[in-house]
């Protein structure tokens, strides 16, 4: 039977080593500590998608979540080749050609035939839909910087800033104390991942 445990548990290990990387940096200079903490973005938001994606496949086949509950299935699998087969094709009236893992609504319709709507996890991407978004804004916009990715990252500069602030890099945005105060964006951004991940394994 697959296991919810040791995705919960490399999530953890590796947002404490990510953690670790930002305490590291406080004797570099400025630019070079936006830098890293892009970097270290760019890893938060491939480790997101890679245990979701996991989670969501071990569900599909029937691991329970860590506090013992069962998922409410519609359509179990035998494994994690199948689920990912049955996400693209399970009653669905054609092909569904990507499986986004970064995106709440996204990966709510990946697993909707598979997953009952009704289960807890369901509302639980629901909750975290608008996190899931901002790390996918960020992301976006360290990785190809167009004009699409910057429409969307002036969108967090005007939540964050209040406006429009010309200058404003992903970086600036990751370790300013002016948009976070009491601790770096990125270092808030990882510590919600965490409660994420606790809430949808329910560990």
């Amino acid at each position: 039977m697959p296991s919810l445990a040791n995705d919960y548990a490399d999530f953890r290990a590796e947002t404490v080593r990510l953690t670790a990387l930002l305490g590291s940096t406080s004797s570099l200079g400025p630019k070079h500590r936006k830098y890293i903490a892009e970097i270290a973005l760019l890893r938060l938001a491939i480790l997101i998608e890679n245990t979701m994606k996991s989670v969501f496949c071990k569900l599909s086949c029937g691991a329970t979540y860590i506090d013992g509950a069962a998922p409410a299935l519609l359509a179990r699998q035998r494994n994690i080749p199948s689920a990912v087969d049955a996400m693209h094709n399970h009653g669905r009236p054609g092909y569904r050609r990507s499986l986004p893992w970064n995106d709440g609504s996204e990966i709510r319709e990946n697993i909707k035939f598979l997953i009952d709507p009704a289960d807890r996890c369901h509302s639980d991407l629901v909750r975290y839909a608008s996190y899931l978004t901002e790390i996918r804004y960020i992301r976006n916009h360290i990785a190809h910087r167009n004009e699409n990715s910057r429409a969307n990252f002036v969108k967090l500069i005007r939540r964050y800033y209040g406006a429009k602030v010309p200058g404003v890099t992903c970086g600036n945005m990751l370790v300013s104390s002016r948009v976070s105060p009491s601790r770096p964006l990125l270092v808030t951004y990882i510590l919600t991942a965490n409660v994420m991940v606790k809430d949808i394994v329910r560990a």
